[in-house]
């Protein structure tokens, strides 16, 4: 009975072991799964200067505007990307991810500019 009881114990103990690893290792894969060194958020004022493809056109950089961003006119009322104005100044927050092209998270437009003669807004869907 007493040899019943330990292995009993033994076994419980091993199972208690297994089970806490699993947990501590499944709770440290999902603190790496994203890395904020990969995600950074960088806000900083632009100069828009075309737009379109789903996105805007920064010193010649994309970078990717979806639906879920929030964009602004000088009035602070918000708007598409097709109705946002370009050439203009604005306050662009986006988001940096490894081997792809910045996500656009909140545009804020804060001054309209004079469009030169060469402007040309680059295959707006809409």
């Amino acid at each position: 009975m007493i040899k019943f009881r330990s292995l009993f114990f033994a076994r419980l103990l091993a199972l208690v072991v297994f089970l806490l690893a699993i947990s501590v290792l499944s709770g440290y894969s999902a603190c790496f799964a994203q890395n904020p060194v990969d995600q950074t958020i960088v806000s900083k004022t632009v100069t828009i200067k075309s737009k379109g493809d789903g996105g805007i056109i920064i010193d010649g950089q994309h970078y990717k505007t979806d639906k879920s961003a929030t964009i602004l006119d000088v009035d602070g009322n918000k708007i598409t990307l097709c109705d946002m104005p370009v050439p203009c100044e604005a306050v662009v927050e986006y988001q940096l991810i490894e081997n792809q092209a910045p996500v656009c998270l909140r545009i804020e437009t804060k001054k309209v500019l004079e469009a030169t003669g060469n402007f040309v807004i680059v295959d707006d869907p809409g």
